[in-house]
């Protein structure tokens, strides 16, 4: 695993690591699509959540949500 070769990923608090992931995957899809429009969004997303970080949803709640609106 490329994490195993990078120890001070591991040492990171979990909240650290949620954002590392994020930013890894924000990326990821900045460079498959590189759509102007996404990338300014994204940054737009993180900016904000920079500034609030407690604003957000945890995702645990968001995915209950969206699975309860499906489910009806």
């Amino acid at each position: 695993m490329i994490v195993e070769r990078i120890p001070e990923v591991l040492a990171l608090p979990t909240e650290q690591k949620e954002l590392l992931a994020e930013e890894l995957l924000n990326q990821v899809v900045l460079e498959k699509e590189k759509d102007p429009a996404l990338l300014n969004l994204l940054r737009q997303r993180l900016a904000e959540h920079g500034a609030d970080p407690a604003g957000g949803v945890p995702w645990e709640e968001l995915r209950d949500r969206l699975l309860s609106r499906r489910n009806g």
